[in-house]
């Protein structure tokens, strides 16, 4: 099992798929998950002729449990330091729930200079109740917060039935989570404030969104969208998906990733 170790002396777990001089796509998790949930992601990819790059956060799946270094600017960090170690050039970054969450503080810290595309699945620029997002419609104020972090452990996420496959894949891969022990890494994520941020980035961005996401309202994509420059970029919402849309249609989710790329490529 490799691994690498950051600036502050964490063992992060990796695994590296396919040529290594192909264009590379680091598959970024969500709060709490493992990088087996994208097991479904890296066959078809690197069948398209993708390096593909999963791993694990620190305090997550395989990586070394620690208290320290809990915040997205630090989980950007240990993404920095992931891409220098393998020499990744002209990247893109795929991110899932807090994985996106997590691109955008790497956007903050180290610009979009060095990436390709962006890709988020279901994650807004904010968490707030706002009128000035979504008129004020959707969103959570701060008491909301709270009960939503003491709930959050027990919120069924999908939608969709899993298939047996991927039932087995989660079962063999997934380690246990301490909600308790990270709660504060998730109230820092559900903190934050995207929007500005979206509008510094130069480089495609594809929002994907969940019909039936029980974390936020499927308009969140296309909002997010308009705040964003690239003419490149787009919207893909799976109307009978919750929140983890690479697990409950892979096979339409993996078509909508390459054909975006391929897209761009031809630009």
């Amino acid at each position: 099992m490799p691994f690498f170790i950051t600036n502050d002396s964490v063992k992060i777990n990796y695994h590296d798929y396919g040529e290594k001089e192909k264009p590379a796509l680091v598959l970024i998790g969500g709060y709490s998950s493992s990088e087996v949930t994208w097991f479904a992601q890296v066959a078809p990819f690197t069948a398209a002729r993708y390096r593909v790059i999963t791993y694990d956060h620190r305090s997550h799946g395989d990586s070394q449990r620690v208290d320290f270094g809990m915040s997205l600017q630090r989980l950007a960090m240990d993404l920095h330091e992931l891409i220098e170690y393998l020499s990744l050039k002209k990247v893109t970054l795929i991110g899932h729930s807090m994985g996106a969450a997590t691109i955008m503080a790497y956007e903050e810290l180290f610009t979009t200079n060095d990436l390709t595309a962006v890709i988020t699945e279901d994650q807004a620029p904010t968490f707030m109740k706002s009128e000035d997002w979504l008129n004020g419609a959707y969103g959570r104020t701060l008491p909301e917060l709270e009960t939503f972090i003491d709930t959050f452990p027990k919120t069924t996420l999908t939608r969709q039935k899993l298939s047996d496959e991927v039932k087995r894949a989660l079962g063999r891969g997934m380690r246990p989570f301490d909600f308790k022990r990270y709660r504060g890494l998730l109230q820092n994520v559900i903190l934050q404030d995207w929007r500005a941020q979206l509008g510094q980035e130069h480089v495609p961005h594809l929002f994907f969104a969940g019909g039936k996401s029980p974390i936020f309202p499927s308009a969140h994509a296309q909002a997010a969208r308009n705040l964003q420059p690239h003419p490149l970029s787009e919207v893909q919402v799976f109307d009978e998906c919750g929140h983890i849309l690479h697990l409950e249609e892979s096979d339409r989710f993996n078509q909508c990733v390459l054909s975006f790329l391929e897209k761009i490529k031809k630009d």
